[in-house]
């Protein structure tokens, strides 16, 4: 596994104390050369918390689509608030937004729809791997992921302490970053995966971590083009599978985030 782990300033126009930056990233060509990088983002994050409304304010949840049912699994839409219900096992506090058509999460093998997104395309299921057996993640006609945080079930905007995704099929530096936001639409930084040196389906890692729950939205980029062709002329298709993130807790600038969402009719499909 290649990784690598930075310590550096985020922004100037943040606090000393919010400055502290650990990020880890990695690729490797299977799950278990990836573990260990994972299990560290999950240990900079805390313990992992029940899936239950409400914040407990530190630690962490997260996200390996394996348990979600068929009925939203391909070739179905997956709704962009599933992990945002108001009751457990869905209460994860986020919900996901694209400039793209829908969600979509790859089918099991026992469906018969094709593993790994081959109900689009034939040769994905050679193409991509997975870290936490069988579902993936991916938008439909886009290859931009927004992820906003929430106290997990509710419609109040929360922040959080980190980020992290399991990425895969990763060929070009360039074509796979995270970006990070506070409350204010600052950017914290942009976090590019690293290449795997495998042909298809390996595995990469991008998690990034503060010391204060400063992130208020993240920004993922999967690739450089929407899911539907065959890699090829600077082409290089990324789908996603496990997201860590630290536990989502009302922060400061929240309210005034969420009374703007509300002005403009922003999204709230519950």
């Amino acid at each position: 596994m290649r990784s690598s782990v930075l310590v550096s300033a985020a922004t100037a126009a943040l606090s000393v104390s919010a400055q502290a930056q650990v990020t880890r990233i990695g690729s490797a060509n299977d799950a278990a050369g990836l573990q260990g990088l994972v299990d560290q983002y999950r240990a900079d994050l805390g313990q992992l918390n029940p899936n239950e409304p409400g914040s407990v304010g530190s630690g962490r949840r997260q996200i390996n689509w394996d348990a979600a049912p068929d009925a939203v699994s391909a070739p179905n839409d997956f709704a962009g608030d599933f992990f945002n219900a108001g009751f457990s096992p869905r209460a994860r506090g986020v919900e996901f937004t694209t400039p793209g058509s829908g969600f979509q999460l790859s089918a099991t093998a026992s469906s018969g729809q094709g593993e790994r997104f081959a109900n689009i395309n034939p040769a994905y299921a050679d193409m991509f791997g997975t870290f936490s057996p069988e579902r993936l993640f991916t938008a439909i006609d886009s290859n931009v992921v927004e992820v906003e945080f929430f106290v997990p079930g509710t419609d109040q905007r929360a922040t959080t302490t980190g980020f992290g995704a399991v990425f895969t099929d990763v060929d070009l530096d360039d074509s796979t970053f995270i970006e990070y936001f506070d409350v204010d639409g600052n950017s914290l930084g942009k976090f590019f995966a690293e290449p795997g040196l495998a042909e298809n389906a390996s595995l990469s890692f991008v998690g990034v971590s503060f010391a204060e729950a400063i992130i208020s939205k993240v920004r993922i980029q999967s690739g450089n083009s929407a899911l539907g062709g065959l890699e090829g002329g600077g082409i290089d298709l990324i789908v996603m599978d496990d997201f860590i993130f630290g536990e989502p807790v009302p922060g400061p600038g929240v309210a005034a985030i969420a009374s703007v969402g509300l002005i403009v009719g922003a999204r709230r499909r519950r």
